[in-house]
């Protein structure tokens, strides 16, 4: 009965997400997650007037520094312009604390224009051997292009390299609480044995989970999560206020954060799973007892 109901609770996830943002893809750039030789390592066509969500995480275990280069150039070498959103880590050696920044920067970024008149528009850094590169950024071109991540040039593909296209990178999530039901859990990500990375699945890396929780106003509300897959942690916006964890081990119980429910009677809260941690994590959401006034103090 609990796997039918969380199997059904992905399924309207997906029903809402495919109805809400069908044109919207996410661009899946993993495979393979070590960088050992110089070429491309993700490489995909994106079609005018369609956004979107670009997620790459890679560890460059190669004996060099180079250049890694997230590239976007027009099929027919004219200029273009696209719409971004941009969230790209500074490389270090920690895989969890680069792929968090990663996020944290992608979830507070303004989506700018960009004007690529020479045809070509790149993001590029040095990335010494065992640095992580980690981003995610959202854009919306006006001419359709050719994305090509490399590692210091791109005139061959990376062995093993797979560059995968999902449909409908968002999942919005209702969660009711009251006095009858006044908890409620969510899990992100599929155990690993049950994942096919062939087809749009839940807990992507890049897919991006918007909560909207129904409580009384004024009643305070506590998110906390437990990874469920092995060490994870946790970035958000509430409201407009962004919201970052520390790295937990497998199994902990950590209180993200808690807030008041304002006068609409809800709050929104907006996460992704990012680069350098395991998945699954359980979300849960609590509305907290009301704490009664004590007696007056006496002089």
């Amino acid at each position: 009965m609990t796997r039918f109901l969380r199997w059904l609770g992905a399924l309207a996830c997906l029903l809402v997400a495919v109805g809400a943002q069908a044109q919207d893809k996410l661009i899946y750039c993993n495979e393979p997650e070590r960088i050992r030789d110089a070429g491309t390592y993700a490489d995909a066509r994106l079609l005018a007037g369609q956004s979107y969500t670009i997620f790459y995480h890679f560890r460059n275990s190669s004996n060099d520094t180079g250049d890694f280069v997230v590239q976007l150039k027009s099929l027919t070498d004219e200029g273009f312009s696209f719409t971004s959103k941009q969230g790209l880590a500074d490389p270090t050696s920690d895989p969890p604390t680069v792929g968090r920044q990663a996020m944290a920067r992608y979830l507070r970024a303004p989506e700018k224009a960009i004007v690529a008149d020479k045809g070509v528009a790149r993001f590029t850094y040095k990335l010494a051997h065992q640095q992580v590169a980690s981003g995610m950024m959202t854009i919306k071109p006006d001419k359709n292009l050719r994305l090509r991540i490399y590692y210091k040039h791109d005139k061959w593909d990376a062995p093993r390299m797979r560059t995968m296209v999902l449909d409908s990178p968002r999942c919005e999530v209702e969660v009711p609480l009251n006095g009858d039901s006044p908890r409620h859990s969510y899990r992100i990500g599929m155990p690993e044995r049950d994942t096919n990375k062939a087809r749009l699945r839940d807990g992507s890396y890049g897919m991006i989970y918007a909560f909207k929780i129904a409580a009384p106003e004024g009643r305070k509300v506590r998110i906390g999560f437990i990874p469920r897959g092995g060490k994870a942690g946790l970035v958000g916006m509430l409201g407009g206020d962004l919201i970052q964890s520390e790295i937990y081990e497998a199994y902990s119980r950590a209180t993200f954060c808690e807030a008041t429910v304002g006068p609409k009677g809800e709050l929104q809260f907006t996460t992704s799973p990012f680069g350098g941690v395991f998945y699954p994590v359980e979300l849960t959401f609590q509305l907290l007892p009301t704490v009664a006034a004590g007696p007056a103090a006496q002089r």
